[in-house]
């Protein structure tokens, strides 16, 4: 019975508990993913790629994390070549044919296909989470976050996006430069970075746990993956301010 029911899952079943939480056609999805709770189906990453793409459609828009620390330690970071080590979902969504990827800055590069690609790999900003910058815009369009199989703490990107409009004090600025590789042409660029303080360590569940508290999260269960959304601008709602007379909440020493 258990078995039955965590892995008898077929892309209706999934579309279904997509819809459950309230993603819906035209939707732009921000998705973090560990499929962990899935493994034991014959495809677990063409399941869920076919089925997010089921659930937001023609007119809707998939953004993953494609995270590479390459520029950052090696000076370098080719947006071709430089794989997504944010999971196994994003590497095969990265190199789907039509799938873009922004790079200004390199820090935290996202992949995008769909409606408003296009408009995302445009994007440019001075720094990886501020005005401007992908994660900002999600902010701006009212973009849903999903995390299936994976926490607060593990998916959710925009937290750094709090810390840096807030200008928390156990992060300093640093530049760092090297070489962008675009379609194979070489150039070299200079960012700032908001790096963590040596000897801190953080952990993001009080801020998953007050949106949570507030009703803003809609849960469901897909066989042994937990699936949960929320809306941007609930986050803003319910985060922000409250974040703002609590820059340290997520500091754990």
């Amino acid at each position: 019975m258990h078995s039955e029911r965590s892995y008898s899952i077929d892309e209706t079943a999934a579309v279904r508990a997509l819809r459950e939480i309230g993603i819906d056609s035209g939707a732009v999805l921000y998705v973090a993913a560990s499929l962990g709770g899935l493994a034991m189906l014959p495809d677990p990453v063409g399941l869920v790629l076919a089925a997010l793409d089921a659930t937001v459609g023609p007119t809707g828009t998939l953004v993953m994390p494609t995270f590479h620390s390459g520029f950052r330690f090696e000076a370098i970071f080719d947006r071709e070549r430089s794989p997504s080590r944010s999971g196994m979902l994003s590497e095969t969504f990265r190199t789907r044919p039509g799938t873009l990827r922004t790079w200004s800055p390199p820090y935290n590069p996202v992949a995008v296909s769909g409606h408003h690609a296009r408009a995302f790999a445009a994007l440019r900003s001075a720094t990886a989470f501020g005005v401007g910058s992908v994660f900002d815009h999600l902010v701006t369009i009212d973009a849903t976050v999903l995390l299936a199989g994976c926490n607060f703490h593990d998916g959710v990107a925009h937290v750094h996006w709090l810390e840096e409009r807030h200008q928390v004090p156990y992060r300093t600025w640093h530049d760092f430069s090297g070489r962008v590789v675009l379609d194979g042409v070489e150039s070299w660029h200079t960012w700032p970075c908001h790096i963590r303080n040596a000897g801190i360590d953080l952990n993001a569940s009080p801020l998953g746990d007050l949106l949570a508290n507030s009703g803003a999260m809609r849960e469901t269960d897909l066989g042994l993956t937990r699936l949960a959304a929320f809306s941007l601008h609930d986050f803003v709602k319910v985060v922000d301010t409250w974040f703002a007379k609590n820059t340290m909440a997520m500091v754990v020493n």
